[in-house]
């Protein structure tokens, strides 16, 4: 049998990641921006686990490529890019796909699926004949540890929609050693993981690394107040957030809340990160990029607002993280006890 075929659009932190374990048993095309493609191209692409393991993957092993055009022919097509990329990259592999190509989204947020399946619509009038969609989820983060070494920062597994079509992905990521869980429910999967998403913002007004910031009490207590607000959504659209962590999400604000001691004794597994890891909400905004604020807090906010839960604190949230993309290198760095009197707590 052919070895599936896997496109990675959009590789950068996460598909790099993804792209370096798959090339084990699948055939594997990059495509991403011409900087990080010569890098994997001059070097091959090394990936590390947070368990510390280590594969390098030489170029010949990969297909390398800077152009949507390369997707063609692939079994699965990866959408890692950012959620503000999603509708653009889409279009730039539309032509590119047959109506039984699938695209896995493993992006932030709850609409991406949903926002790539109407991006698909021009190109594939007849939703007998356009590509399946389905919905993904990184669990953790993974940071760029040289120019083409990517490293697992945080625990968690990988997860994508339940379909008989996604079998034969499934056990290629098992060939390369990812192991990847079925979901039949993947709006709770996203729910819950938009909980652990939150933090991102709060990092990123922070600059800390993630270690530091959550041993902040007043960061955790911001974190903690935007999660109820996301809880109470979710009530309000009967979803029951996943369980993402040993801990229930409805008890995770209590947790947060509490003593620092306390916290980090019960969290032992959630502190598994890497000294130097931050959230890429904290990149973009180093790098004077738009960030991803609209799909977590801003998200929660807007679904909210046809659904009479009132959000504040994500609100504020919002606000401060375009202030600082308007303030580019001029922003603030907020401590944990600026910020969390800047949203009224």
């Amino acid at each position: 049998m052919d070895r599936t075929r896997v496109a990675i659009m959009g590789a950068g932190s996460v598909g790099c990641h993804l792209g370096g374990w798959l090339a084990a048993a699948a055939d594997v095309t990059l495509v991403g921006r011409p900087s990080l493609i010569d890098a994997v191209q001059r070097d091959g692409l090394t990936v590390t686990d947070l368990r510390g393991r280590t594969r390098t993957v030489r170029p010949e092993g990969l297909t390398l490529a800077t152009d949507a055009s390369a997707v063609e022919g692939a079994h699965y097509v990866l959408l890692t890019t950012k959620t503000l990329a999603t509708a653009q990259a889409v279009r730039q592999i539309a032509p590119y796909l047959q109506h039984d190509s699938i695209v896995i989204s493993f992006q932030n947020g709850l609409r991406n699926a949903s926002q790539i399946d109407d991006a698909l619509a021009s190109a594939f009038p007849s939703r007998a004949s356009r590509p399946l969609v389905l919905s993904g989820m990184v669990p953790f983060n993974v940071v760029r540890s040289d120019d083409s070494h990517w490293t697992q920062a945080t625990v968690g597994r990988l997860k994508v929609k339940d379909h008989p079509r996604v079998d034969p992905f499934v056990r290629a990521a098992l060939g390369g050693g990812l192991h990847i869980d079925v979901e039949p429910d993947m709006r709770s999967v996203l729910f819950g993981k938009l909980l652990l998403n939150l933090n991102n913002a709060i990092n990123a007004l922070t600059g800390l690394p993630l270690a530091v910031e959550l041993r902040d009490r007043d960061c955790r207590v911001v974190l903690a107040a935007c999660q109820e607000e996301a809880l109470a959504l979710a009530r309000r659209l009967s979803i029951t957030p996943a369980r993402l962590t040993p801990l229930p999400p409805a008890a995770m604000p209590a947790l947060l809340r509490s003593p620092t001691p306390v916290f980090t004794n019960l969290s032992r597994s959630a502190l598994k990160v890497s000294p130097t890891a931050r959230s890429s909400m904290a990149d973009d905004l180093d790098a004077g990029r738009a960030t991803e604020i609209d799909e977590l807090q801003g998200a929660v906010v807007h679904f909210a607002r046809d659904h009479g839960v009132p959000t504040p604190v994500c609100a504020r949230i919002v606000e401060l993280v375009r202030e600082a993309e308007a303030a580019g290198a001029d922003r603030q760095r907020w401590s944990g006890a600026q910020l969390r009197r800047a949203v009224g707590l």
